[in-house]
């Protein structure tokens, strides 16, 4: 079975009912709910959306959320002093800069979990050789 991993945006734009991309996430959050393939998410994600939420002060999405994870089929691999340290590296090595750092350790931690597919609206992995990123 294919194993994905799934990013930020993701959920966001299901959660906020985003007008332009939130039926495509929804579509995407169902097939792995039905077990088409896998997922994969990890904490630095899961903060990342708790986060996105506060600043919105859209609290009653935070509860929709974390039940969601809670129920999920998906995954989630924790963070780890590794994961920070291996983005460095790709960072260096792709001649990156830190303003792409959260970037940097997803692709990290796909690298540890040896996934190579990415749901994600997120541009920004295009420039990692070894991603590939889909939406």
């Amino acid at each position: 079975m294919n194993s994905r991993f799934v990013d930020s945006n993701i959920f966001i734009y299901v959660l906020m009912d985003d007008p332009a991309h939130g039926s495509k996430s929804v579509r995407i959050l169902t097939g792995l709910e039905e077990g088409r393939e896998s997922g994969w998410t990890s904490t630095l994600v899961l903060s990342q959306v708790f986060s996105h939420l506060k600043k919105r002060k859209n609290y009653e999405a935070i509860d929709k959320f974390y039940d969601y994870i809670e129920g999920s089929p998906i995954s989630v691999t924790q963070t780890t002093r590794q994961d920070l340290e291996r983005a460095k590296e790709i960072k260096d090595e792709h001649h990156l800069s830190w303003d792409s750092w959260d970037d940097l350790v997803l692709a990290s931690q796909m690298e540890r979990l040896k996934l190579t597919e990415i749901y994600s609206a997120d541009r920004d992995f295009d420039r990692f050789q070894n991603i590939k990123r889909i939406f």
